[in-house]
């Protein structure tokens, strides 16, 4: 079960602000993906889930988390804490069902900052009860030495590194273990989980997602999106949260928009998709033709790294007068022998305008695996963002 209303990541609470903010009577859509469905979910299964989702109703903000949150994170005013006070979920807003193979299906639909905080929780309790009425054939014997070895190796090789784990964790007590093992070590940075934060004394950890670029191609500009999207961010947030994610549309469509302005506003970038050091080489050849320095500039790299190619990655940057920092989750909260995570994701789907028209929103990446959303809207992003021909087959 979800622990705590904010036992959920930091980004999507800094997202929700921004958007009570800006945009506080905006509708979306979010649509849930197995990208490797087995046709295994039951029909027992998917009560189990609809439950859980059901209890989440029931979660409110304790006055000693109001506490925490106000204290650890004074970007955000109090207005948004007195909204989340009041802030309940709605399970109206999910529609969970199984399709004719028996796969998952799931749709969120409402206000943009109510069903803003579904993602990260729905897609942990879908993991945990796949792991606990469906794929069963594991254990934990084992596995706080396992924790143990893997931060052990990033603490001998330096790597900074925070837990980032809370969407596809196995269940809460695996995120648990890589936050209690994680802290015992200097180079552990904190965690994207904000009631791990609170209930082990780390930095909560997190800024933006995909999501806040994709409704900006639809409110203002699919060319430019990243621009207008980290404009606004910075108009909330004044350089706070100063990290930026490149590869909605894929890195060098956001590079044009990542003009010498931007990128000295920005403190960090983080990498989520693709090789990454053909990104990072691309973010020091763009930084430096921008005659910013770019060992000034921290690289982040979140795209399911390991503790081994978190190491590799560090040598490189390192090894060129850089820094570089790392979010690592699923083969920290959900490597078990023979059993592998699941590969799920949630991503918005479409923004409703005033009018009611809803408009559907992408994501490419740097990755065509991770292209998500709407064919035809995918063949117009490509158009507008390479140039490719609307008659090509779009990337799914």
């Amino acid at each position: 079960m979800i622990r705590s209303i904010i036992d959920n990541d930091l980004y999507k609470f800094s997202m929700a602000n921004a958007v009570l903010r800006l945009f506080p009577n905006l509708r979306v859509s979010y649509r849930f993906t197995d990208r490797k469905g087995k046709g295994k979910w039951t029909p027992e299964a998917l009560k189990e889930l609809k439950r859980r989702i059901k209890a989440m109703s029931k979660l409110s903000l304790s006055r000693d988390e109001r506490a925490f949150c106000e204290t650890q994170m004074p970007w955000i005013n109090r207005t948004f804490w007195d909204f989340l006070a009041a802030y309940r979920y709605d399970p109206r807003e999910v529609r969970v069902w199984l399709d004719n193979s028996s796969n998952l299906q799931m749709e969120i639909k409402g206000l943009w900052c109510n069903s803003i905080f579904w993602e990260v929780p729905l897609l942990a309790l879908t993991s945990e009860v796949y792991f606990e009425k469906i794929e069963t054939d594991w254990t934990e014997d084992g596995q706080d030495e396992k924790m143990l070895d893997k931060a052990q190796k990033l603490a001998d090789a330096g790597v900074a590194w925070g837990d980032f784990g809370t969407r596809r964790r196995r269940n809460f007590e695996a995120q648990e273990r890589v936050v209690r093992v994680g802290k015992q070590f200097k180079n552990f940075t904190g965690t994207s989980n904000v009631y791990l934060a609170m209930k082990y004394g780390v930095k909560a950890i997190g800024t933006m997602a995909h999501e806040w670029i994709m409704a900006h191609s639809a409110l203002y500009s699919l060319k430019h999106a990243n621009r207008f999207a980290l404009q606004n961010w910075n108009s909330v947030y004044e350089g706070n949260l100063g990290t930026a994610l490149p590869d909605t549309y894929g890195t060098d469509a956001f590079l044009r928009d990542f003009d010498g302005v931007l990128a000295r506003l920005f403190d960090s970038v983080r990498h989520d998709s693709g090789d990454p050091y053909v990104w990072a080489q691309k973010m020091i050849d763009h930084y430096t033709s921008l005659k910013i320095d770019w060992r000034s500039k921290p690289l982040g790299f979140t795209d399911g790294n390991t503790a081994d190619s978190a190491i590799e990655i560090h040598k490189w940057v390192t090894g060129r007068g850089g820094r570089c920092w790392f979010g690592i989750g699923t083969s920290l909260s959900n490597d078990y022998e023979g059993s592998p995570a699941l590969s799920i994701v949630i991503k918005l789907s479409e923004v409703e305008d005033n009018a009611g028209k809803a408009t559907p929103v992408v994501k490419l990446s740097d990755n065509p695996e991770k292209s998500s959303g709407d064919r035809d809207a995918i063949r117009v992003a490509l158009w507008t963002h390479f140039g490719t021909p609307l008659d090509s087959v779009a990337r799914k």
